[in-house]
């Protein structure tokens, strides 16, 4: 193969691709059954990084990291107003469960113009866990096992993913830099899941 290939993507772009790609699963399932592992995969990484773009704020990456790795954060931007030679630290995104949480509280976009929290239930956040940790993190680390998996619930996820990311993207902050093209897509896109989420149920 001759000459350079290019990909070039930022954090928005990654949840509007992970969500094309889940719409893109839904109706391979029934001939594959494979294809539930991308499906799900796909769903988590549309709402973490979702979630992502809601939380960071200005001071990138603060706003979706852990605490302690906010605080390395802060004192490097110090540092570094009078030594350019400071090194950054090493980022340490929050995972699903976290970023979750986070998003919930008032004010919890990035530039903190929401009086409230994203609405997630104490219910869906204990379910989107479980997603997390028994499926997501199984399928990205799979141990040499069988599994039988039940999927009966997942679109279910899906549709909560949507509604999630929906109240996001209309919250305002998360893709402030994307045009109204861009934003109308995806919220047709997060429609399209929902819609075919539902006829999957």
């Amino acid at each position: 193969m001759t000459g350079d290939r290019w990909f070039q993507t930022d954090e928005s772009d990654d949840v509007a691709g992970s969500l094309r790609h889940a719409l893109r699963c839904l109706p391979l399932i029934d001939k594959d059954p494979q294809v539930w592992k991308w499906f799900a995969l796909a769903l988590h990484s549309t709402l973490q990084g979702a979630c992502v773009c809601h939380l960071v704020s200005t001071a990138t990456p603060i706003g979706a990291v852990y605490p302690e790795n906010a605080a390395k954060f802060i004192s490097f931007f110090e540092e570094s107003r009078a030594n350019p030679d400071a090194k950054p630290p090493e980022a340490r995104l929050m995972a699903l469960p976290g970023l979750l949480k986070a998003a919930r509280k008032p004010h919890s976009a990035g530039d903190r113009s929401n009086d409230q929290g994203i609405a997630i239930s104490d219910a869906e956040l204990e379910w989107l866990n479980r997603f997390h940790a028994s499926v997501r993190n199984q399928f990205t680390h799979f141990e040499p096992m069988g599994w039988s998996l039940e999927v009966s619930g997942f679109p279910e996820i899906a549709m909560l993913v949507a509604r999630i990311v929906s109240e996001i993207a209309d919250t305002g902050w998360a893709f402030r830099h994307k045009d109204r093209e861009w934003i109308s897509e995806l919220k047709a896109n997060l429609g399209r899941l929902e819609a075919m989420a539902t006829n999957t149920n």
